[in-house]
């Protein structure tokens, strides 16, 4: 029996020897590919760009006020990427290379004893190695580095005060009807009393509105089909405008702010209720259309329309003017007995037409309060005195200018003519010669391509140059200033300071193919002509 218990533990214990030390760690598992954790990468923060708090024009037709707001490039944090850990690279093993067994040698056979056979080592199989996955290397992810920033525009205009807003896309969003005249990218530039049929010739030249149109058997459809909008007048019926989308507003009386004109008033006072109704009457279509009507000698502030030019003004949604400086010679005479003249200005120049968008903001309870545009001729305006002119090209572009730096939101072109010049016709625009259209297509133009610099809110900005007119607008990180000769303001050289934050070198000329330098923050340019004006633009 001991014998047995003996053999029994004996057994047990060379059993136990074979087991695995339960304190020994587990063997280590190699990650595999897919277990392999991707480094979490930190984000770059990308540059905050030049914050725009947004504002036309128009005359800009109330725009979206915008200021821009440059965040200095230092401003914004650099964050230290978190750095990559280096993947862990899972290794493939190679395949353990399968021993070459020692070859045993043959036993030779010995008849003395039974050997114990010597097994002929069964070779170990090559193990077929269960592919690891050759881990798709985990890709260190590229930490795209902070660019170094294209120095960003650090000036900003937010300091400065904006002018009382004309019309701009908030005002003409009340009018519906008016959709296609709310655009940025459309400077209002009318023809009064245009023939349906030149719309095709007046829209190459350059004009995109029919102030009214002759009434002469003409579709409105003619007009309007070529693109063209139209201020319909009281001539034409509200059927034959229906619901046509082209016609954006409705025209009331012509020169109603002077007696025997637009309106058969016997009194001021009649003229002025004959228009409140009138304009009562259109906003009574309710078909979404504003209420336009043109002025004259009312806002000289004398004898005409005393002490009502404000409710002439306040009665309508949009407004213009007419009074023809270039070509009318009278109208000197009626200038100096003005109060609000200039005493010594010369009517016959192109600053003129920018003072009578002034008088007509003087009359409007909160300058801006709507839409004011500004006649020029474009010929001799069916005047009659012996000393009345026509006026040039070069003359009626400077005109257009002064009127929009003087906050016109739109150009009103009278063209009809009585010059008896050759080449000329009744209608100016589409019957003068070649070269004459040619300037005059040119300079609307001009106007076009700034359309959606002019339809934003103005700066109020003092450049400094002594006798010329300016005005500051900014536009996607430029800033634009316009500038012509004032009035009593000589030609010559001129000097121009930008506003503190704008920080550009250099000043492009737009149009004229040429740049200045900007130093210690201002630049001087030339005028050669009582009508000529430029456009800078600069770097913010």
């Amino acid at each position: 029996m001991k014998l047995k218990v003996s053999l029994f533990v004996a057994t047990i214990a060379i059993a136990l020897t074979g087991c695995t030390d339960p304190g020994a760690p587990p063997p280590t598992t190699s990650p595999s590919a897919t277990s392999t954790a991707e480094p979490t990468l930190t984000a770059e923060p990308t540059p905050d760009p030049t914050d725009t708090v947004t504002s036309t024009a128009t005359a800009s037709p109330t725009a979206t006020r915008t200021t821009t707001v440059t965040s200095s490039p230092t401003d914004t944090p650099t964050t230290t990427p978190t750095a990559t850990p280096t993947p862990t690279t899972t290794v493939t093993s190679s395949p353990t290379d399968t021993p070459t067994p020692t070859p045993t040698a043959t036993p030779t056979t010995t008849v003395t004893s039974s050997p114990t056979d010597t097994p002929t080592p069964t070779p170990t199989a090559t193990p077929t190695p269960t592919p690891t996955a050759t881990p798709s290397p985990t890709v260190t992810p590229t930490v795209t580095p902070t660019p170094t920033p294209t120095p960003t525009p650090t000036g900003s205009l937010a300091n400065l005060a904006r002018v009382p807003w004309d019309g701009g896309p908030a005002y003409w969003a009340r009018f519906p009807g008016a959709a296609k005249l709310n655009n940025p990218n459309l400077f209002p530039i009318s023809v009064y009393y245009g023939k349906p049929e030149h719309a095709a010739q007046l829209k190459d030249i350059g004009v995109n509105v029919y102030q009214n149109a002759e009434h002469d058997g003409s579709s409105m459809t003619s007009i309007t089909d070529t693109g063209m909008l139209v201020i319909a007048g009281k001539e034409w019926s509200r059927a034959e405008v229906g619901s046509n989308p082209g016609v954006v507003g409705w025209d009331t009386y012509d020169e109603c702010d002077m007696l025997g004109l637009g309106c058969d008033g016997a009194t001021y006072a009649q003229n002025l209720q004959q228009m409140q109704d009138k304009v009562a009457q259109i906003h009574g279509f309710n078909d979404g259309r504003f209420a336009f009507a043109n002025y004259s000698k009312g806002i000289l502030g004398t004898y005409w329309a005393p002490g009502l030019m404000d409710d002439f003004m306040s009665a309508v949604d949009a407004a213009s003017v007419d009074n023809y400086m270039y070509a009318r010679a009278d109208l000197q005479d009626e200038l100096n007995r003005t109060p609000s003249w200039p005493q010594g200005a010369i009517t016959a120049t192109s600053a003129a037409y920018g003072w009578q968008v002034d008088q007509m903001r003087s009359f409007q309870s909160s300058p801006g309060v709507h839409p004011n545009w500004i006649f020029v001729e474009s010929a001799k305006p069916f005047l009659n005195d012996v000393n009345d002119r026509t006026i040039t090209p070069e003359q009626m572009e400077g005109a257009m200018w002064s009127g929009i730096i003087h906050e016109a939101r739109g150009i009103s072109i009278f063209q009809h003519n009585n010059n008896g010049q050759a080449g000329f016709g009744t209608y100016s625009l589409v019957q003068a010669p070649a070269d004459r259209k040619a300037k005059i297509k040119v300079a609307l133009a001009g106007i076009q391509a700034l359309a959606p610099v002019l339809n934003t809110q103005s700066y109020v900005w003092n450049a400094g140059a002594a006798g010329t007119d300016t005005m500051l607008k900014a536009k996607d990180g430029s800033a634009y200033l316009f500038a012509g000769i004032g009035l009593k303001g000589s030609t010559g050289s001129k000097t121009f300071t930008l506003p503190a934050g704008v920080t550009g070198t250099q000043v492009e000329v737009v149009g004229e193919n040429r740049s200045i330098s900007v130093q210690n923050g201002k630049f001087t340019d030339s005028f050669a002509n009582e009508y000529t004006h430029h456009v800078y633009k600069v770097t913010i």
